[in-house]
C-alpha cells in the first residue's frame, strides 16, 4: 500500500471525509471513540499530522483494492502518522488498558511500532482476519457496527479484574487526580495502586496523571483564550514556566507553537 506525496494537516481532514464516531455505549468503558475514512475519488493525496500519547491504543482496519490489513499500535512517544486518501480505514481508539484485556495484547509488546495483527502471531489473528474479510463487502455504517458487535462479543470473554479497574483507571487519567490523591479516594495504598495500573496499562499512576494533564492542557489551547498561566494553574502546574517545561517535554513543541499552529490549521479548512 504505497503513499502519494502532498501532505495535508489533520485539522483540514474533515475536507476528505474523516468521520469521529462515539462507541455504542455498552463499550464506552473499553473504546474512547471510532473513526472511518472513506477513500475520495477526488482527492489522491496523504493526510500526516502528529500522534500524542495517552495511554490508549488503536485497532486500524485498512482496505485497498484486492488487499486489507489489521494493525495495532500503542505509542509511548509523539509520531508523526499518515494516512493515504486512496486507502479506507477503520479505526478503534481504546482506553487505557482496554487493548490488553479484550486482545490480550501487553502495552509493551509492541511499543512505539506497530504490530501486523493478521501475519503475526496473536490469540485474536483468525477472529481479525473473518471479521476484516467480511468488512470488504460492507457499507461504513455497517463496518462500523460490525467492529463494534465484535467487542462486544471481545467484552463478554474479558478478564472481570479490568472492570474493576476501569473507573480508577479512567480517572487516573483525567489529570484531576494525583496518584496520592487517587489511592487515597479508593482506598488503595499507593503501592497496590502502581502495581495494578501498570499491570493493566503499562504505565504508572504517574504517568497517566502526566497524560491527563497534557491533554487537558492541549484542549484549552485550542478551544479557550486563556493566558498560557491560566491554563497552567487550571492544569495543576505550579507555574506557566513548570507547565511549559512538561508540555515541551511531552509534545516536543511550546504550548505557544503548539496553539499556534493548531489554530492557524482551523481556520485554514
Amino acid at each position: 500500500m504505497s503513499f502519494h506525496s502532498t501532505i495535508i494537516p489533520a485539522a483540514s481532514f474533515d475536507k476528505f471525509g474523516l468521520r469521529m464516531v462515539l462507541p455504542y455505549q455498552q463499550l464506552s468503558t473499553w473504546v474512547q471513540c471510532l473513526w472511518v475514512l472513506h477513500k475520495s475519488p477526488s482527492f489522491n493525496c496523504q493526510l500526516e499530522d502528529k500522534l500524542y500519547p495517552d495511554a490508549g491504543s488503536s485497532l486500524m482496519f485498512i482496505y485497498g483494492d484486492n488487499e486489507f490489513a489489521v494493525r495495532y499500535f500503542n505509542y509511548t512517544q509523539v509520531v508523526s502518522h499518515c494516512l493515504d486518501t486512496s486507502l479506507n480505514y477503520v479505526s478503534v481508539r481504546f482506553n487505557p488498558g482496554a487493548a490488553r484485556a479484550l486482545l490480550g495484547i501487553s502495552a509493551l509488546e509492541c511499543e512505539n511500532e506497530e504490530l501486523d495483527l493478521i501475519n503475526s502471531p496473536s490469540s485474536v489473528r483468525d477472529e481479525l482476519y473473518q471479521l476484516a474479510e467480511a468488512m470488504v463487502k460492507l457499507p461504513m455504517e455497517q463496518q462500523l457496527n460490525a467492529v463494534q458487535h465484535w467487542l462486544l462479543k471481545r467484552v463478554m470473554k474479558s478478564p472481570k479484574s479490568f472492570s474493576k479497574w476501569s473507573n480508577i483507571i479512567t480517572q487516573a487519567s483525567t489529570g484531576s487526580l494525583a496518584p496520592t490523591e487517587l489511592a487515597d479516594k479508593f482506598g488503595f495504598s499507593r503501592r497496590t495502586l502502581e502495581r495494578q495500573i501498570r499491570n493493566h496499562t503499562g504505565c504508572s499512576p504517574h504517568q497517566l496523571f502526566e497524560f491527563g494533564q497534557i491533554n487537558l492542557a492541549r484542549r484549552q489551547l485550542i478551544q479557550t483564550s486563556d493566558s498560557l498561566s491560566t491554563i497552567a494553574l487550571d492544569c495543576g502546574y505550579y507555574d506557566q514556566a513548570h507547565f511549559t517545561n512538561a508540555f515541551r517535554d511531552h509534545t516536543w513543541e511550546t504550548p505557544l507553537k503548539y496553539r499556534m499552529r493548531k489554530l492557524s490549521q482551523i481556520s485554514n479548512r
